[in-house]
């Protein structure tokens, strides 16, 4: 058996950003501090586990197997030295960090509202927000990166807490020339689908449909961001689905149209996410508190359906 030095708070805080950052260089600048100390304080974690954290390749490094399974700890360390210290210095005030998560499509049309009330009116709460698919998010969440995220649907996970939020609309989305979904169903032999990477819940919602409907089209084409999809979209080159808010608020609403969907994939939640065993500070609190009086539905102001047919 080795015995090493008995690992810290800072070692693990390294190599978690060795991690993140795939090189010895860029996490020793994430920590400010220097090559060397970061080198020194991973090769003292191997020798007290008895087992090498990374591959080192000319190109970075990546965690081996045990490192992948070390990371989960580290985390979870981490995260419960954070909230001992919050729960101790908590005095009911929202402040600190509150590292937030969302689908591109929930930022860029329902959170920005949402993100400039909270911010002002707890400016010492240092909000900070990255957007993936539904998938990506809820491991960033497990994983103690995020303290909360927006993901579409509900799903079976019993290690987070999910509070449905809103419900979106979705749609099948063409450029305007093509008025009639019967018309464009036609012509999906000959189309090209613009979708997100895979874990995109859109994107499994319309694969599933089409595989359920017995629909082809005639390609799946990944696009990184959502302005491409629309773009390509408006300028003909293809279709997608969304939710229709995301076009009709779009730049290119007038080159794009909404198509009506089935009422079984026509409507998906909005499900806010967070750990179960995690206590959520005052920070995350308010933002929750705030978010489901931005969310609640106005009975004023009725969703728009989209175009029938």
């Amino acid at each position: 058996m080795v015995i090493g030095t008995p690992m810290d708070l800072r070692q693990l805080k390294i190599f978690c950003a060795v991690v993140d950052h795939g090189s010895f260089t860029a996490a020793a600048e994430a920590v400010h501090t220097v090559q060397s100390n970061v080198t020194m304080r991973v090769k003292e974690l191997e020798t007290e586990l008895g087992q090498p954290l990374f591959i080192r390749r000319r190109s970075g490094v990546m965690p081996t197997a045990a490192g992948e399974i070390f990371l989960g700890y580290a985390r979870r360390i981490l995260q419960l030295t954070e909230e001992s210290r919050a729960a101790l210095q908590d005095d009911g005030r929202p402040i600190g960090p509150l590292r937030l998560g969302a689908m591109e499509t929930t930022a860029a049309i329902r959170l920005p509202r949402l993100l400039g009330s909270y911010r002002a009116r707890h400016p010492e709460v240092r909000m900070s927000l990255t957007t993936g698919t539904t998938a990506e998010l809820i491991r960033a969440v497990e994983s103690c990166q995020l303290d909360g995220a927006f993901i579409g649907g509900r799903h079976q996970h019993p290690a987070l807490v999910q509070e449905a939020l809103f419900d979106e609309e979705l749609a099948l989305i063409s450029t305007s020339d093509i008025t009639s979904r019967d018309a464009l169903l036609d012509t999906l032999p000959d189309q090209t689908v613009f979708v997100f990477r895979a874990g995109c819940f859109y994107r499994s919602t319309l694969e599933s449909w089409f595989h359920q409907a017995g629909l082809v089209p005639g390609q799946i084409m990944e696009m990184g961001t959502l302005d491409g999809i629309l773009s390509c979209v408006a300028s003909g080159m293809g279709i997608t689905l969304l939710p229709a808010s995301v076009a009709r608020q779009s730049s290119l609403a007038d080159a794009l149209h909404c198509h009506a969907l089935p009422a079984g994939v026509a409507t998906v939640t909005t499900v806010f996410i967070r750990r179960r065993d995690t206590l959520p500070g005052a920070a995350l609190k308010a933002f929750m508190a705030l978010a489901r009086a931005t969310f609640q539905p106005s009975p004023l102001r009725p969703p728009q359906p989209a175009d029938p047919g």
